[in-house]
């Protein structure tokens, strides 16, 4: 695994040992920076569901103003650390050791407005998780200008909106699936 392109373009990073952590393969996060090419520089990214750190690594190599990456996992808070380390970017890269259920609360009562809101569950997990992306809509930690993204199976049917967000796009790489939602206009 490696930052595709910016600053760190090439850096290799490491993944937790062990199959509870799923990254974002290399491909398909070239993908979905690539989608977002102008919405990542001087953005606030957060990730949910952290894994290895490297959508939020890939974030700020790309332009990011800062990103805030939630895991709850031990072995994942330790590989997140080791790569933003690795990447030098301590002070744009806030690890948090919170579930995707307290997150929102939590960026809310530090005054964090997203622009770019990447949630990874568990595939088996994304229903339940589509809350936590609520969650962001409803305490209003969403820029107005702001997007969701989710990176689910194929096979999972995602609502049409989330709130006032609305689907805006899908991109399928195999089985899995990214589906992207926007404010309605």
């Amino acid at each position: 695994m490696r930052v595709i392109a910016g600053e760190k373009r090439g850096l290799k990073l490491t993944s937790p040992k062990g199959d509870f952590v799923r990254p974002t393969a290399d491909k398909v996060r070239g993908a979905i920076f690539n989608t977002l090419q102008n919405r990542v520089p001087g953005a606030v990214f957060v990730d949910l569901f952290g894994g290895s750190g490297a959508m939020s690594v890939e974030a700020v190599s790309r332009g990011a103003r800062e990103a805030w990456v939630f895991d709850i996992a031990g072995a994942s808070l330790k590989t997140i650390r080791d790569n933003v380390t690795r990447a030098g970017f301590e002070d744009r890269i806030a690890i948090q050791k919170k579930s995707a259920d307290k997150a929102a609360a939590f960026l809310e009562n530090r005054g964090v407005t997203c622009d770019i809101l990447f949630l990874d569950p568990p595939y088996a997990e994304v229903p339940r998780h589509v809350e936590s992306a609520l969650a962001f809509i409803q305490k209003k930690i969403i820029a107005n200008d702001g997007i969701i993204l989710i990176e689910h199976e194929k096979s999972v049917i995602m609502p049409v909106a989330l709130s006032d967000f609305v689907i805006t796009k899908t991109k399928g790489y195999g089985i899995t699936q990214i589906t992207y939602y926007e404010r309605g206009r």
